[in-house]
C-alpha cells in the first residue's frame, strides 16, 4: 500500500492518465499533473517539468505549488530539482514496467501498477486500458489475458470519436480502412509497412497498424513544426535497429523495443519544404525516400 501523504504527480493526459486520475480520486489522494512554463506537459516534455498544475473542467492548467514536505510519486514524468519516493512508469529502462511482456501488461502499465500500489482489482475497462497502453499491437492480437480484441476496438474507437467530433461509425471505418492499406503496403522483406510522405497517410494510420498487426514506419508533421519519424507494433530486435540507425545520424531517439515502439525528431529541412506552397508532394516524397534510403528499413 502507498503512503497516503504523498502526492502523486501526472504525466501526459491520454486514456490512461484520466483513468489514474479518477482512481486516486476515488482514494482521496492528492495529485497534480506535471506542467512545463505553466502547461500541462505533453509527451515529449514530461521529463523536463519545472512545476504543477490542476486542470480546470476545460482542461485549462491552474498553477499549483506542491507542499515541501509531502512525499511525491511521479507517474510517467520527472521534475526538476525535485525527488520522488517513488516511480510509476514503463517508458524508459529501469521503471518498473519497462521490460514487461503482453501478458504481463498489468505489472507493465502504469495504471496496473498504481492499481497495485492501491490493492485494488481492475476493472473490465481497466483491463483494456492497461493493455492498451502497454501494448496494443499485442492487445489486438490477442496476447494480454483477459483482453477481447473487439471490445478493444469499441473502446479505442469510441475514445477516438468523442474526442475528434467524429462519428464512432466514421472511426471505426477509418480504422479498419487505415489496416487494409497498412496490409497492402507491407514489404515482406522489410518486415514493416512504410508511410514515408507525413502529408499522405491513412487519418487513423497508427491505430489500424496495430489491429493489422503490422509494424509501421510513418511520419508524421505536428503543429508546432516538427517533423517525427516512428516505428510502431514492431518485435525488439527491429525497434533496436530503427534506434541504432538513427543515433548513427547523431539523432536523438526514444522507445521501448520490450513495448514495441521508437521514434526520433527529424531535420527541419522537411518540414520547411513541406510549409512553401510550390513544393508539390512529389518532392516531398523524393525528399522522404532518399532520407529512408539513408537509414534503410532492412536494417
Amino acid at each position: 500500500m502507498i503512503d497516503k501523504a504523498c502526492s502523486f504527480v501526472l504525466g501526459a493526459r491520454d486514456p490512461e492518465m484520466r483513468e489514474i486520475a479518477e482512481v486516486l480520486d476515488a482514494h482521496k489522494l492528492a495529485h497534480a499533473y506535471a506542467a512545463r512554463g505553466a502547461m500541462p506537459v505533453t509527451a515529449r516534455t514530461a521529463y523536463d517539468a519545472d512545476g504543477v498544475v490542476r486542470l480546470s473542467r476545460s482542461g485549462r492548467g491552474i498553477p499549483m505549488v506542491l507542499a515541501s514536505d509531502r512525499p511525491l510519486v511521479f507517474v510517467e514524468c520527472t521534475m526538476r530539482h525535485r525527488q520522488a519516493q517513488q516511480r510509476v512508469d514503463h517508458h524508459n529502462p529501469g521503471d518498473p514496467g519497462y521490460d514487461m511482456p503482453p501478458e504481463r501488461y498489468l505489472e507493465g502499465s502504469s495504471l496496473g501498477q498504481i492499481l497495485r500500489l492501491l490493492d485494488r482489482e481492475p476493472t473490465p475497462t481497466q483491463h483494456l486500458l492497461a493493455a492498451a497502453d502497454h501494448c496494443l499491437t499485442a492487445a489486438y492480437q490477442g496476447e494480454c489475458p483477459g483482453v477481447d480484441p473487439n471490445e478493444l476496438l469499441f473502446l479505442r474507437a469510441s475514445w477516438r470519436a468523442r474526442m475528434s467530433g467524429r462519428t464512432l461509425g466514421d472511426v471505426i471505418e477509418g480504422i479498419l480502412h487505415a489496416a487494409a492499406e497498412v496490409q497492402r503496403k507491407y514489404d515482406s522483406a522489410c518486415g514493416e509497412s512504410i508511410f514515408a510522405d507525413p502529408t499522405d497517410v491513412p487519418r487513423d494510420l497508427a491505430e489500424g497498424g496495430a489491429y493489422a498487426g503490422r509494424p509501421i514506419r510513418y511520419r508524421e508533421l505536428y503543429p508546432g513544426g516538427e517533423l517525427k519519424e516512428m516505428l510502431k507494433g514492431a518485435r525488439p530486435e527491429h525497434i533496436e535497429r530503427f534506434m541504432a540507425e538513427h543515433r548513427a545520424l547523431g539523432r536523438e531517439v526514444y522507445g521501448n523495443p520490450h513495448r514495441g515502439y521508437a521514434g526520433t525528431y527529424l531535420p527541419g529541412y522537411l518540414l520547411a519544404a513541406t510549409a512553401q506552397a510550390h513544393v508539390g508532394r512529389e518532392r516531398l516524397q523524393a525528399s522522404c525516400n532518399c532520407e529512408l534510403r539513408s537509414t534503410p528499413p532492412c536494417g
